[in-house]
């Protein structure tokens, strides 16, 4: 199995789960094998899984969930984990997103995660800021940063992190939309779980996807409010982007 960006899933109990290798930036350095993955809960991995985890020797896990989603979905002990570190960035459009669930209300939940990441934007700076401090300051690897879905908390925090590493607007977004292919299969099961309660599962599925709105919305906030890329990197995140060069490009 293959890891990198246009591979299979690397995991069985986490499709989500993937790598950055054979990234290309717009100077011709190539991400640096083996160093940083990105993902969804770690819940759902089997005794397979925990293996291959243990071979590559994964060291680090920043999680972004919340108290309440550790709580429900505890990621399982990994024997070469050396430290799990905690960033919190809310999952902010649940809440929402049941309201109109209930309420049947389609449009309302196409708008949730547009609003939602303009929020995160607005709000959770800080804590991007500090991801990106872990990232300029750790030697353990190699590491994960996750999520719940490992799509939309994780997705930003990867637009970011590829955006300062040199990556072409192509580049981001093929990494950004992989998301949907990995998880389809999860979508599709939650679609019909649903419709079999007798609602209409289709309408939730704008929660289960990334879709170029949202995506839009994250980089018109950040020209809205920040100025735009450069200057949102440079002087909101205080993003060395020198230093993550030399630590993860080659």
């Amino acid at each position: 199995m293959n890891d990198g960006i246009n591979g299979t899933a690397f995991l069985e109990g986490q499709p989500n789960f993937r790598g950055f290798d054979g990234l290309v930036t717009k100077d011709g350095k190539r991400f640096r094998k083996g160093l940083v993955y990105r993902s969804g809960n770690l819940d759902g991995l089997n005794a397979s899984d925990l293996r291959k985890l243990e071979k590559i020797g994964l060291a680090l896990v920043i999680d972004f969930r919340t108290d309440r989603e550790i709580k429900s979905h505890p990621s399982p002990a990994i024997s070469t984990v050396k430290e799990t570190l905690r960033i919190t960035i809310p999952d902010a459009a649940l809440e929402p997103a049941m309201g109109f669930l209930e309420k049947n209300d389609a449009n309302g939940l196409e708008k949730v995660l547009v609003s939602d990441y303009r929020r995160m934007i607005r709000d959770d700076s800080p804590a991007f800021r500090e991801f990106f401090r872990i990232l300029e300051q750790t030697s353990e690897y190699p590491f994960v940063y996750h999520c719940a879905a490992g799509k939309d908390r994780t997705g930003i925090a990867s637009v970011l992190f590829l955006t300062a590493l040199g990556a072409d607007e192509e580049m981001v977004r093929k990494d950004y939309f992989l998301s949907n292919e990995r998880l389809k299969e999860y979508a599709n099961k939650v679609v019909l779980t649903i419709n079999g309660s007798g609602r209409n599962g289709e309408i939730i599925r704008p929660m289960m996807e990334v879709r170029p709105e949202y995506l839009h919305a994250a980089y018109d906030e950040i020209e809205r409010s920040f100025g735009g890329m450069e200057n949102y990197l440079a002087n909101v995140l205080h993003t060395n982007i020198d230093l993550l060069k030399s630590k993860y490009l080659e």
